[in-house]
């Protein structure tokens, strides 16, 4: 084992193994988890932190950052963010608290406007969900209503949480940030020791899909409406900030549209319960176990080698859907030669 002083979580020691201080691996997430072996190897393991950062976004994601940075500025008493100084995630005092709703979605417009789409697809992307993004946001502010956002305090966003070796038996931590902690406080026989979120809500924006070109060479739009049964990957989400507050902590997903909302909970679907979501954060643990035990068969080689024998026996899954959509032709190429596709 090798001690790394690069630490995530700031209130404790870590201590990464061998493979993990090679690979520049500090930590699991519910987003790596879930995706495919290849494609993770490839963007987490071959590809550094500065080099993730060049992967292009998307139109769909820079609206759904624009939605949720306008609720955040709206109702956080608390965000996180990164010091400039230290480099590391801390809570801060929402500035904006207290603008109004119209000067907030002015602001994240005019964030939104400077994307640069990467392809003519993404433009028509683009452009559509500049006349979309209003609504979307407008019921999103409804949907925060009706969890009781308006009458709540504090209310804290991209809380930085960490789940260590005290809560699992794997040897990296887990790490995920929490879009909306709802005031609540904890009380331990009679004494209040600790804050504690009455409820956790996680939000999802979804965009107008591109239909067919029109005989006019317009392009036409299908609209979404929110799911009728939630995402498990976004169950899975919900389950590492359940695990975190020993599923003592209801947590919401919600889904915006720009036709509406849709809030899911224990109350409607058995996926969000305290049984299940302990059931689907084990499952995660499964898939973390895994990975730490296949990286630990080759970490006594380099990093170059390390990569290419961990590669060699998983499968890049080509044909997924996105894993391997929008990442560059530089990039693409990169991973074709990993696999010996070149």
């Amino acid at each position: 084992m090798i001690k790394n002083d690069s630490v995530i979580d700031p209130l404790h020691e870590l201590v990464l193994p061998k493979w993990a201080t090679t690979l520049g691996q500090t930590h699991h997430s519910a987003t790596q988890l879930l995706m495919s072996d290849g494609p993770y190897v490839f963007r987490y393991c071959e590809l550094t932190q500065a080099e993730r950062r060049m992967i292009p976004g998307n139109a769909q994601m820079k609206a759904g950052v624009a939605v949720g940075d306008a609720l955040q500025d709206y109702y956080a008493d608390t965000k996180w963010s990164l010091n400039p100084i230290t480099k590391k995630l801390m809570p801060y005092a929402n500035a904006k608290k207290g603008t109004e709703k119209s000067e907030i979605i002015k602001d994240v417009l005019e964030k939104y406007n400077k994307y640069q789409p990467i392809d003519p697809k993404d433009q028509e992307k683009f452009d559509k969900y500049q006349t979309e993004i209003t609504e979307v946001i407008t019921n999103g502010f409804l949907a925060m209503e009706e969890l009781g956002a308006g009458n709540l305090y504090p209310i804290t966003c991209e809380e930085q949480i960490s789940i260590g070796q005290e809560k699992t038996d794997l040897l990296l931590p887990y790490v995920g940030r929490t879009d909306f902690a709802l005031g609540g406080v904890r009380e331990v026989d009679g004494v209040i020791d600790a804050p504690i979120p009455s409820s956790i809500v996680e939000l999802k924006t979804q965009w107008s899909k591109l239909g067919k070109v029109k005989k006019n060479g317009e392009r036409s739009f299908i609209s979404l409406h929110a799911p009728t049964a939630p995402s498990f990957n976004h169950v899975a989400q919900c389950s590492v900030y359940a695990a975190f507050y020993d599923y003592k902590v209801p947590v919401s997903l919600v889904y915006v549209t720009k036709t509406g909302y849709k809030i899911f909970d224990c109350e409607n679907t058995s996926l969000l319960t305290s049984s299940e979501l302990e059931k689907t954060f084990k499952n995660l643990n499964n898939v973390a176990r895994r990975r730490e035990k296949l990286f630990g068969m080759f970490e006594n080689q380099t990093r170059e080698n390390l990569i290419k024998s961990v590669a060699a026996i998983v499968d890049p899954n080509w044909d997924h859907p996105y894993a391997w959509h929008g990442i560059g032709d530089e990039f693409l190429f990169r991973a074709k030669k990993l696999w010996n596709f070149t």
